[in-house]
């Protein structure tokens, strides 16, 4: 250690110089991990980078304090690092650390995390176990999980996890990867869920070793990889991830050799009775026979340790533990989550055999509750245990009571899924039991991505446990609206079918309004219908705003604002990254001012008109971005009254913008309300070069796709008439690019004043080319 000190002390210094240059306590992240290709955050304070940086300043100060250097630097910059990651970047309500902040424009958080700041946080000691167990319930419901099936295999609910939910695809950056996902099973097992864990590892092994194209190999890229399917079978990436998760994960074996220490956590599945391992550091070897549990560990370290030993309770009390023949002491560990746990100490010793015979009933395991509409009342027993104390950190709960063996509580807070944590006694053990739930609207607009021909059809889902009857159920407004009363039974769903003279293509507002005022409004698309062929639009002249022309959105260069520190970022021509910095796309709009004409005028395939140039030099969008290019914003006066709202629209999205808003539209009416539509990559915000790759698993959508104008040739698409066409251009170039065509629907009984378009995601360029109003 002293004489890697001043390497180690300067490496630590340039660390913080690089990459925490305004000394807020989050670290850019510069080709860190694996997934480095494409990866870039423009200066922002990144989670994976920071919790690095938290456990070598960490381990930093630990080592000083063995050669006489001054530990308190590395302390202090250790828990610096830790306060800002939990207060900046660890969002209570949701329960997981976000990717990162943007250090430049709106400084926003971007909540969708990859699995590297999954196993990272918790790999680097900055989640405590409360934040580690939320974390990985993170992965549970928000990270793609893809079915591993084959021939002959058992389907026992095995999966592999993509890296993230980022679109559009990119190298590296959404990706299915042995390795990533042996080091969430390791999370997983660092969390305490040895069941889930070793069924993610198992995954993982019958993936790549029994499945796979080269059997008994570790391969990097899974088979299950949309893009790139088996490759890499000759890189050695898994190799490490396979070993650590095997030997610290499955039979938690961590070595502490400065403290002279043994740390043992078996990771075994509960039902297992016996397991072994035998490396040149240590064997191991377990059996259980009723419920008497023999482990036998005989280290060859270099050096003699004490054991540290952790094991999960399979009874409600010990009768017994002995330490090579001797009776020892044992302790509860208070912070155990979903099993209790022991501990065990023992003196230095060559050889440790263990015996521990539990008695009793078994603990009492945690019991997933179901879905909850907001404000109903969830009910969670625990049968011979005993509750203690509520700990809600996530605050979805309120109206608490406890008694005896239930704890009863109001579900509230933020939608999605919840997890709070109920402290339970049985027999001799107290440890934290999770209560993991659903928390959605009471009543749920459900609809299936695509729609036929001119319909329209949905279901009302009803999250609670009484009938709703006689709800008024309202389609679109004014004098087209459909109008009907649904009946939804409790915990059960009621379709509705809106008859084609009610339909407009494109979003169609859906309102229920039941009980005591309580109302719902949800849009359900399709584009797949037709303008009623009396519609009146009002066909907006926006050549007054317009301050550029489509085609240039690649052309500039994006010098500012940008990071003042050392970081990797967007190339200057506002496409690619930094591994193809010399990326670019021509955007050709010939066939679009062809199609316009003399007449300066286009038309949808569903009847919708649109105000556009068709002279070669004229100006036809104006361009919004948190770029100084273009102004952040744009607002173009309107007038009289419409019931709806159609928009073409053309600019530029990345993967480090996904699954966050990119921007808004937003129409504001003489009487100050508003009505707004969020841009929002990649539901309803699409890169002008390209259109998404959608495959139902890593790379999936929650609503139809928009309608999309290819700018070269003038034609619309998808070609609903051609169900071979729909995904023609599905994550592929399209030549010369593409606008996109949104709408908004709006309240037609208020006066309009303006509609604005605000650009809110850093490195994103946003465009408005024509707005038609349906009066």
């Amino acid at each position: 250690v002293k004489e890697m000190w001043p390497v180690l002390k300067r490496h630590l210094e340039w660390e913080k110089r690089n990459f925490d240059g305004d000394n807020d306590g989050l670290y850019d992240a510069y080709c860190c991990i694996w997934a480095s290709d494409a990866l870039e955050y423009s200066g922002g304070g990144v989670a994976h980078s920071s919790a690095y940086n938290h456990l070598a300043n960490k381990s930093a100060a630990y080592l000083a304090g063995l050669i006489g250097e001054d530990p308190e630097p590395y302390r202090k910059e250790s828990e610096k690092i830790l306060n800002a990651m939990n207060t900046k970047l660890w969002m209570p309500s949701k329960g997981w650390y976000a990717e990162y902040q943007d250090l430049l424009g709106l400084k926003r958080l971007h909540p969708a995390a990859a699995l590297w700041t999954v196993y990272h946080t918790l790999d680097s000691d900055v989640a405590d176990a409360f934040k580690a167990y939320q974390t990985t319930r993170y992965v549970d419901t928000e990270i793609p999980h893809i079915p591993v099936r084959a021939k002959g295999l058992a389907d026992e609910g095995y999966y592999m996890l993509s890296t993230t939910n980022w679109m559009p695809y990119e190298w590296s950056i959404n990706n299915v990867v042995s390795a990533e996902n042996m080091h969430t099973a390791l999370a997983y097992w660092q969390s305490g869920r040895n069941d889930e864990a070793f069924k993610l590892w198992k995954s993982t092994l019958l993936d790549a070793m029994f499945l796979g194209g080269s059997p008994g190999n570790f391969l990097q890229i899974s088979y299950y990889d949309a893009n790139r399917f088996e490759a890499y079978r000759d890189f050695a990436d898994q190799v490490g991830m396979a070993s650590r998760s095997l030997v610290e994960g499955l039979f938690g074996i961590t070595p502490d050799l400065l403290e002279n220490t043994l740390n043992i956590r078996p990771g075994l599945p509960v039902d297992w009775d016996h397991a072994s391992l035998k490396t040149p550091d240590i064997s191991f070897v377990f059996k259980r026979t009723g419920n008497k549990e023999n482990y036998t560990i005989v280290p060859t370290l270099p050096k003699p340790v004490k054991l540290k030993f952790r094991a999960i309770a399979k009874g409600e009390s010990v009768k017994s533990v002995t330490v090579n023949g001797k009776s020892v002491s044992w302790k509860n560990v208070d912070q155990a989550i979903e099993y209790p746990q022991i501990e065990i100490n023992t003196e230095v010793g060559p050889r440790f055999e263990i015996v521990i015979e539990w008695q009793g009933s078994k603990p009492e395991l945690a019991k997933n509750a179901a879905s909850f509409g907001l404000n109903e009342p969830l009910t969670a027993s625990f049968g011979k245990a005993k509750v203690l104390e509520l700990y809600d950190p996530q605050r979805a709960l309120k109206q608490t009571s406890i008694k005896d063996n239930t704890l009863v509580a109001e579900v509230v807070g933020e939608k999605g899924n919840r997890t709070a944590f109920v402290k339970i006694k049985q027999g001799q053990f107290t440890w934290w039991a999770p209560v993991c739930f659903k928390v959605m609207e009471t009543l749920d607009i459900t609809t299936p991505l695509t729609q036929g021909k001119n319909t329209l059809q949905f279901s009302i889902f009803n999250n609670t446990a009484t009938a709703i009857n006689n709800a008024k159920v309202t389609v679109n407004r004014g004098a087209s609206a459909y109008v009907t009363n649904a009946t939804i039974p409790q915990g059960s769903s009621t379709r509705i079918l809106v008859p084609s003279t009610h339909i407009l293509p494109g979003s169609n507002l859906v309102r229920v309004e039941w009980a005591n005022g309580r109302v719902i409004e949800k849009n359900v698309i399709n584009w797949n219908a037709d303008i009623a062929k009396n519609s009146e639009f009002e066909k907006v002249d926006l050549s007054g705003v317009f301050n550029d022309k489509v085609i240039s959105i690649f052309k500039n260069e994006y010098l500012s604002p940008r990071s003042p520190y050392p970081t990797l970022a967007i190339p200057k021509q506002g496409i690619g990254d930094w591994c193809s910095f010399a990326m670019t796309a021509n955007i050709d709009d010939s066939g679009l001012r062809a199609m316009a004409g003399t007449k300066n005028e286009i038309a949808t395939p569903q009847g919708i008109p649109f105000a556009t140039p068709g002279a070669q030099d004229a100006k036809n969008i104006v361009y919004t971005s948190q770029w100084n290019n273009y102004p952040h914003d744009a607002t173009i006066p309107l007038s009289g009254k419409a019931s709806h709202a159609y928009l073409l629209m053309a600019g530029s999205t990345n993967y480090m913008q996904s699954q966050i808003t990119n921007g808004e539209v937003v129409v504001e009416y003489t009487d100050g309300s508003q009505t707004s539509l969020e841009l929002r990559n990649p539901e309803t915000w699409c890169p002008i070069q390209k259109d998404y790759y959608v495959d139902g698993y890593a790379f999936s959508i929650t609503q139809p796709r928009p309608v999309r104008l290819a700018l070269k040739t003038g034609s619309f698409f998808p070609d609903f008439n051609n169900p071979k066409a729909l995904n023609d251009f599905g994550g592929k170039s399209i030549e010369g690019g593409a606008a996109t065509v949104l709408d908004l629907p709006l309240d037609s009984s208020k006066q309009l004043k303006n509609l604005k378009v605000k650009t809110l995601a850093n490195e994103v360029v946003i465009g408005l080319m024509g707005i038609s109003l349906l009066k």
